[in-house]
């Protein structure tokens, strides 16, 4: 796929959601499955809802799990729908910006978007965090593609004991475009469930073992 010319940096815009410095008690528990809870809250001039999962996974350490999300080429395998994605720029060991693509299926037309991704950990609580944002205006738009405008997602693994994690993901985003609401939110609510299965699997790859980084420490319990 051919992407079209990169704008200038000095048009990139950084959206950070304020929905999740709403009060938890916002969220309604809609449905557990296979010890994933699933909440949803309303979101204000939207239709289409705001999301968080929890559950707890097993894991080999944080470090494996900061390694799949450092991992562009392994996207695909654990990401619901997404193909590889094209890294536009790297800032930092722990910041990035890229480029991915969405498979919607037919009749509708794929999905895209650029993200602005950031990784860090809480010291105390040794909380693994990642925030991913849209960067709008960065790159032209696709032809026969829909660019995604809203879309705001952090992961949490924080570390229990016995090679146990508790995970939160919390999201929101517009597909846009012309698509029934009933069939976004079904492909919401399937896609991040499908994606936390994935990614404790994934990370548990041989290829992930042995990475580490200088921002994250293991805890000592």
């Amino acid at each position: 796929m051919k992407i079209k010319r990169l704008k200038p940096l000095a048009l990139l815009l950084f959206f950070v959601s304020a929905l999740f410095a709403q009060p938890e008690d916002d969220w309604e528990l809609v449905s557990e499955k296979e010890g994933v809870k699933v909440y949803t809250k309303s979101v204000d001039g939207h239709k289409i809802k705001s999301m968080r999962m929890s559950c707890e996974i097993e894991g080999t350490s944080l470090s494996s799990f900061a390694a799949v999300f450092h991992d562009m080429s392994s996207y695909q395998d654990w990401v619901y729908s997404g193909k590889e994605p094209s890294l536009l720029l790297k800032l930092a060991e722990n910041e990035i910006f890229y480029y991915v693509r969405s498979d919607f299926p037919w009749p509708m037309s794929d999905r895209d978007f650029v993200v602005h991704n950031k990784v860090w950990q809480n010291p105390n609580t040794y909380t693994f965090y990642s925030h991913s944002t849209v960067l709008n205006d960065y790159l032209d738009e696709v032809e026969d593609v829909v660019r995604i405008k809203e879309f705001d997602a952090t992961w949490e693994i924080t570390p229990l004991k016995n090679g146990r994690y508790n995970l939160k993901y919390t999201f929101f985003t517009d597909p846009g475009g012309s698509i029934p609401n009933w069939i976004v939110n079904r492909f919401l609510d399937v896609g991040p469930f499908q994606t936390i299965k994935n990614l404790e699997q994934e990370a548990k790859k041989e290829k992930y073992q042995k990475v580490e980084f200088s921002y994250l420490k293991e805890p000592n319990f």
